[in-house]
């Protein structure tokens, strides 16, 4: 059979292949809609309203994802979180403005930073020693960077992170409010967060503006993703403004209608009982160790290798071992999913796996540490991201970038985490970080034209 697109996917479909990760579907029969099929892949015909300017059935989505979180304003995408991401930053930001921008922030934040030509100030969520991870954003850094400086027109703050860790919204958004600056929360790996009635997981972020990716743990299509407004501070007219050039003037209805299932019957009470479960049953781990936290959402499962074997190890001991592919692997750790197209006998194969490979590691843990996701040093920036990515530039060996002006994003994917974005000051401390990852088996990712090669794209003009 020929190697393509769909013979792939029709052996992943005959495979036994167990998907801890996203879509939260998690490609179970059980969780598609009645009827979606390309019979219903329509351009916007008669009585079936139109995504750009939406009155009908597509604005009554938009309601229902209002009412199902408690929310004043809805929008919807058919581009992502990451369209809403940019639409949002383009709507409050432009050129000359500051914007706050937490350091664990997706890649799409940046992208949107870039085309306002807004100038980022960073900082950095907290750590802590034996967490090989970022933690949550501390309202009172927030509270002193907006003191210090009243440029600053937006925040943006990613919760709960990839790891699953919750910063305290409330109290960030009481600082933003009594400075008058917009608050974004890329709560994308919060779908499942604030549904009305009876859910056991966290509220919704509090914000001006909330972005959940829905396709991430409940049961809509990739791509589908939902953008919230509490109070009236957005700007709802440049929002959907720019959603709309961000976006194809021919949006899927097969995904729309996947949304709409989704928001229509959530799931999501299932999801906390089985992760709840999942969890107790990894609770016997006596080498590996899953990570546990107050602050964390249950569902995102992190199990720490604790020096017996790096996270990509384990993860390829699940796929060619047990048939089972996680979300993403780290020097130290491994990220597993949950989603509401899980089961119990889903995710107790996944536990199953795990305790049978925690029981056969060495009885001696090695000695790999490995230092947070990001480092917490100062980050300097010499230009605007728009200008270094448009100045000439050159290829320099990594070892011999320090002072540099970086003239190109370089990050460890997923999640798209920038280590250097351009216009920032290639450091000592960023170059020796990116050692250590790379020591621990990262692959690195630069801009999509060229791959990872050893070596950074300098920028050549003046600063």
């Amino acid at each position: 059979m020929k190697d393509t697109l769909n013979s792939r996917l029709k052996k992943l479909r005959e495979d036994d292949l167990l998907p801890m990760h996203m879509p939260g579907h998690k490609r179970n029969p059980g969780s598609e809609p009645d009827g979606i099929s390309y019979s219903c892949d329509i351009t916007e015909i008669d009585g079936f309203d139109n995504l750009h300017s939406p009155e009908g059935v597509i604005r009554g989505i938009e309601k229902r994802a209002m009412d199902l979180w408690g929310a004043d304003d809805a929008l919807i995408s058919v581009n992502g979180s990451s369209a809403l991401l940019v639409a949002s930053i383009l709507s409050h930001t432009m050129k000359g403005d500051k914007i706050l921008v937490a350091s664990n922030c997706h890649i799409s934040v940046w992208h949107g930073i870039e085309l306002s030509g807004a100038t980022p100030v960073l900082i950095d969520p907290d750590t802590a020693e034996d967490t090989p991870f970022l933690l949550g954003a501390d309202p009172a850094l927030i509270e002193e960077k907006l003191l210090s400086d009243p440029k600053i027109k937006a925040v943006v703050i990613t919760s709960p992170t990839y790891e699953g860790i919750i910063s305290n919204t409330g109290k960030i958004y009481e600082i933003c409010k009594k400075k008058d600056v917009l608050l974004i929360v890329d709560e994308a790996h919060g779908a499942h967060f604030g549904i009305k009635g009876d859910n056991l997981f966290p509220p919704t972020s509090c914000g001006d503006i909330v972005i959940k990716s829905v396709h991430k743990t409940m049961s809509a299509p990739t791509q589908t993703a939902v953008l919230l407004m509490f109070g009236d501070r957005a700007d709802r007219r440049l929002l959907r403004h720019f959603l709309s050039s961000l976006e194809s003037t021919s949006p899927s209805y097969m995904l729309m209608a996947g949304l709409e299932n989704a928001l229509i019957d959530p799931r999501v009470d299932n999801l906390y009982k089985i992760a709840e479960d999942l969890r107790s049953d990894l609770k016997s781990l006596t080498k590996l160790r899953l990570y546990t936290s107050s602050s964390q959402d249950i569902s995102k499962i992190v199990i720490l290798t604790c020096g017996y074997m790096t996270g990509y190890e384990l993860a390829d001991l699940l796929r060619e071992d047990f048939l089972i592919e996680v979300e993403a692997s780290f020097p130290s750790y491994i990220i597993a999913m949950t989603g509401t197209g899980d089961t119990s006998s889903s995710l107790i194969r996944f536990a199953e796996a795990i305790k049978a490979i925690d029981s056969t590691v060495e009885e001696k843990a090695g000695k790999r540490s490995h230092a947070p996701s990001l480092p917490s040093v100062p980050r300097r920036y010499k230009m605007s991201v728009s200008k270094a990515l448009r100045a000439g530039s050159s290829k320099v060996k990594a070892e011999d970038a320090a002072g540099q002006i970086s003239a190109e994003y370089v990050f460890s994917y997923p999640p798209g985490v920038p280590l250097l974005i351009p216009g920032q000051e290639i450091s000592e401390d960023i170059l020796r970080f990116m050692e250590d990852l790379k020591a621990g088996g990262t692959n690195f990712k630069t801009d999509p034209y060229r791959q990872w090669d050893g070596t950074l794209l300098k920028v050549d003009t003046d600063a």
